[in-house]
């Protein structure tokens, strides 16, 4: 009775039940070591306890010590493709960081990569125009059907008018529409089982095109013709055309998330089989024998082709892992001062010029004392040898400073740091601790651009009145939220000036040269170290030259019969630097005949004009009407950033791509056979793009232009089983002491 009793109570525990001497606390059913002395000497005594105790630890140690093991191993990278006839494994990965020329499947878990075959780049100059015709061949190699998203960065200032898609013996050529309604055309006619193809612009300078019903062993070709324009810089000119781009940062969202970075499987290093290949052949027709024609990105030769220039890559084919950079000379020692090339249409008469104000050699090298503020990019993506070309870069910049200039340097990845938080004066000391500081630099984390350049024109703002201030920065450019930087360094620069420097074999070329555009400063670019000392020098001569400001173009039509005034474009015209040209694109009426512009502005030795004279015989251009368009088109969108209606931007930008079928952020070409031709369902295949060269970021610690959010997770869980197995130690510790006691 008494054992029934003390049973029950044990199990319902009534408020004042004493515990018994002897019971376990925790388990009043149990006898305590602590308490019970016959428990306890069958603790010390009886092996088979020890041996279970024993066990016991190691056990939890082992378990604790896996779950620390699995903590600390890196994500998984890209490996090796599987073989064609292997089951599909990739993972979906973002448009905006697909990679090289990536034809993507659109499957149920997203876009997922498919092999590239090969790639062919034609380049046509003519005067100041390109004419690209960008041809990329794809085979599907699978016994399913597939829709197929292609994915392929063009030059920043490409306006791409014209898409052809060939599937086995059809042609199927694109309309423009706008965005919505070609995207329904798409979806609707990929229902129905026909073959389409939709081009959409993704980013300014990034476009997709996706292909809907690709039957087993069909080969896709999908070609698309753009317009682009030379550059021309201190008595040079040249072209670039993308064949890859670096994976784009997406920075944290305003609630404190950041997206997950798509980059994974997407590419793999350039000296991988699967990487994409390219040929490239360009024709240069500038009327005068070239000289000093060079490329810093790839070896070529030239040779004369009846009045061109044929330019060609060395040895073939070429992994397409960098930008391709062609720069040529003309054979005369002057340089134009205008040219003018027009076209005719039915509603009028476009024109192209260029100007390129002369330096007078009495200022030549004198330029104020400067405030400089360098703020160079240490993200991940800047890993390997962008990160020594950074460097070499910045030291180059801190030599050039001069007795009465001040300065001071801001680093940033997912955070920014400044060397010493106020403006020095550049000489000795402070010039070789800087040099130091700059030396240790190494690159990891995330492109936190934003916050960065915000924090260092909130700096310039902030100092003491100076003649002259600039900031200077250098990057990679690897980020997707460029509408949001252009957008706070048009509030916030001031009177300063911002200097990008270009930094890798594939940056991010829109967002420096739009950068460039909206702080009334210059752009170079570096692809390489070799390099780094020449062009640093160059562009830094340039900038301390004296700029030609408050620049206004004047037009005087030379009949009064004209029905219409001339639109030009850009409407506020940049600042220039000495050796820069300054391209204007006009509209006239169509009985529009003779006219003359006058472009005004200041200099260091005061007011300085330039007259040029548009005839009725002045040469004709092709490509110069598009070329107003995409200008006009940006000059519209660049409103947006000033707080510009968006609905009215939205239809004068609809209204412009319409009459020159140019894809934009409101419009996209989309094509459709007429008949059904699917056989089956779609399924999914991997893709591989290359990785600009010198990028480190499928390496085995895997240095990601994403913040360092994954790591520090990692590490708290790290830090997490750690505490875990040391708290689990230290209890079985004492129990084991309390035990033998």
């Amino acid at each position: 009775m008494t054992d029934v009793s003390l049973r029950t109570r044990c199990v319902s525990r009534p408020p004042r039940f004493r515990r018994p001497p002897g019971r376990n606390p925790a388990h009043p059913c149990v006898p305590s070591a602590g308490t019970d002395p016959a428990f306890a000497r069958r603790a010390k005594e009886d092996p088979e306890m020890k041996n279970d105790r024993s066990r016991t630890a190691r056990r939890i140690a082992c378990v604790i010590l896996f779950l620390v093991s699995l903590s600390l191993l890196p994500p998984r990278v890209a490996a090796d493709p599987p073989p064609p006839d292997a089951p599909p494994a990739a993972e979906p990965v973002d448009p905006s960081v697909a990679g090289s020329g990536a034809l993507l499947w659109k499957s149920a878990r997203g876009l997922v990569p498919l092999p590239v075959v090969d790639m062919q780049v034609d380049l046509s100059v003519t005067g100041l125009m390109v004419r690209g015709n960008l041809v990329q061949t794809f085979h599907n190699p699978t016994s399913q059907v597939i829709e197929a998203i292609y994915v392929f960065p063009l030059p920043e200032a490409a306006a791409v008018d014209s898409m052809e898609v060939r599937l086995g013996d059809r042609l199927i050529r694109a309309v423009l529409r706008e965005k919505e309604e070609a995207k329904a055309i798409y979806e609707r006619a990929k229902q129905e089982g026909r073959k389409a193809g939709l081009v959409a612009q993704h980013r300014p300078n990034l476009f997709t095109t996706s292909v809907a019903n690709i039957n087993p062993g069909e080969t896709i070709v999908v070609a698309l013709r753009y317009l682009g324009e030379v550059s021309y810089e201190d008595g040079e000119f040249g072209l670039v055309f993308p064949l890859t781009f670096t994976p784009r940062y997406t920075p944290a969202r305003s609630d404190g998330s950041v997206p997950q970075q798509g980059i994974g499987e997407s590419f793999v290093k350039p000296e991988n089989p699967q990487a994409p290949r390219a040929r490239i052949d360009v024709r240069i027709d500038s009327g005068v024998a070239l000289e000093n024609v060079r490329s810093a990105s790839h070896p070529i030769r030239w040779e004369p082709e009846g009045a061109a220039w044929r330019v060609r890559l060395e040895g073939g084919p070429v992994v397409a892992d960098r930008d391709f950079v062609l720069r040529w000379r003309l054979r005369r020692d002057d340089r134009p001062e205008g040219t003018v090339f027009v076209e005719d249409r039915e509603d009028g008469r476009y024109g192209l010029m260029m100007l390129l104000p002369p330096l007078p050699e009495s200022a030549a090298g004198q330029g104020l004392p400067t405030e400089t503020l360098f703020v160079i990019d240490v993200s991940g993506s800047m890993d390997g040898p962008s990160i020594a070309q950074a460097r070499e870069a910045l030291l180059q910049a801190i030599g050039r400073l001069r007795p009465g200039d001040t300065f001071d340097i801001l680093k940033f990845n997912d955070r920014n740091e400044s060397f010493r938080e106020r403006f020095l004066p550049a000489r000795g000391s402070e010039l070789d601790e800087a040099r130091a500081w700059v030396a240790s630099l190494r690159a990891s984390g995330g492109t936190e651009i934003s916050p960065a350049l915000v924090r260092g024109m909130r700096m310039l703002a902030d100092a003491d009145p100076w003649p002259a201030q600039r900031l200077v920065l250098i990057t990679d450019g690897a980020v997707d939220n460029e509408d949001e930087v252009l957008a706070q360094v048009t509030r916030l620069l001031g009177k300063a000036r911002l200097h990008i420097i270009g930094i890798g074999s594939a940056p991010n070329r829109y967002l420096v040269r739009r950068l460039a555009g909206v702080g009334r400063g210059a752009c170079e670019f570096i692809g390489n170290v070799a390099e780094a000392g020449r062009r640093m020098g160059s562009f830094l001569e340039r900038i301390d030259r004296p700029v030609m400001s408050d620049l206004s173009l004047a037009w005087e039509e030379a009949s009064s019969a004209a029905t219409s005034p001339i639109e030009t474009y850009p409407q506020r015209l940049p600042d220039l630097y000495a050796g820069e040209p300054l391209f204007v694109s006009f509209r006239m009426g169509p009985s529009g005949g003779a006219a003359r512009a006058s472009l005004t502005g200041q200099v260091a030795g005061g007011p300085i004009r330039i007259d040029l004279g548009v005839a009725p015989d002045t040469a004709r251009g092709s490509g110069v009407a598009t070329r107003w368009a995409r200008a006009k088109v940006e000059d519209l969108m660049d409103g947006l950033r000033r707080g510009a209606d968006e609905p009215t931007v939205r239809r004068e930008v609809i209204g412009v791509a319409q009459r020159f079928d140019l894809v934009t952020r409101y419009t996209s070409l989309v094509a459709v056979e007429e008949f059904p031709s699917a056989r089956g369902a779609a399924t999914t295949r991997r893709v591989t793009g290359a990785l600009p060269d010198g990028s480190t970021l499928l390496e085995g610690t895997l240095p990601q232009t994403g913040t360092s959010g994954p790591l520090l997770t990692r590490l708290g869980l790290f830090l997490l089983l750690a505490g875990a197995f040391v708290a689990s130690l230290r209890r079985l510790g004492l129990r084991w002491r309390r035990n033998a006691a």
